[in-house]
């Protein structure tokens, strides 16, 4: 009788000890989850911007443009850098390199060329189907842009660009085109402000100006630069 009491004490121990155990190991770290972070990473966009631009202030004779013919293209290739991410607005800085075109197309007969490191306006012969003065400049945008929670975004910065190449392209009625490659005493180097607005994954309205002649000062008109549209 002793000895089966012994045995069935010492089971009934390794019972007890063993359902303690698993009783133990529910209770400690399985029931407790931790919560998780986000992190915001640095992005990568592709973004084509279209709209049109114009001179601006006091310009001499002649510099009148064809407002839907003088456009504006850009095409950027943009990073996002997260700077503030909680709450529910969030605030990123957005950069990278693009490569735009300004298109100043002139009214009528007139046409743009370089004489004597003066830029002058002469009347064609002939009626003209397109005359044009084109820029292509390397920019480098920086802007803080602002998306709040509602998906309104806001973005304001600044750019700096160096020109590429610049030609005038006249093309009479009925004839082929002309195109002339030359600096026509234009700034190598130009900056401008820019701004932007937008909704959500949309296209975005844009704003750019240019407080500065993009000529040479005393070499063509002093002129601002200015350009609306669309970035996509």
């Amino acid at each position: 009788m002793k000895t089966f009491k012994h045995l069935f004490t010492a089971a009934l121990v390794a019972a007890s000890t063993a359902t303690f155990a698993q009783t133990t190991v529910i209770i400690s770290t399985d029931s407790v989850s931790k919560p998780r972070r986000t992190v915001e990473r640095i992005t990568s966009d592709f973004s084509i911007y279209v709209g049109f631009n114009n001179f601006g202030g006091s310009l001499p004779a002649g510099y009148d443009l064809r407002p839907i013919g003088s456009r504006f293209i850009a095409l950027g290739w943009q990073k996002r850098i997260p700077l503030l991410t909680t709450g529910s607005t969030k605030l990123r800085l957005v950069t990278g390199p693009e490569i735009a075109w300004n298109n100043f197309m002139f009214e009528g007969r007139n046409t743009l060329v370089e004489q004597n490191n003066q830029l002058v306006i002469e009347a064609a012969n002939v009626d003209l189907h397109r005359s044009k003065l084109v820029t292509t400049q390397l920019n480098l945008p920086v802007i803080l842009n602002l998306r709040f929670k509602s998906g309104l975004t806001v973005g304001a910065g600044a750019y700096v660009g160096m020109r590429l190449d610049s030609y005038t392209k006249v093309k009479p009625e009925g004839g082929s085109v002309v195109r002339t490659h030359g600096s026509y005493n234009l700034n190598p180097v130009r900056w401008g402000l820019t701004s932007e607005l937008g909704f959500r994954g949309s296209a975005k309205l844009f704003f750019r100006y240019e407080p500065n002649s993009p000529f040479r000062s005393g070499e063509g008109p002093d002129a601002s630069v200015w350009a609306v549209g669309l970035k996509l």
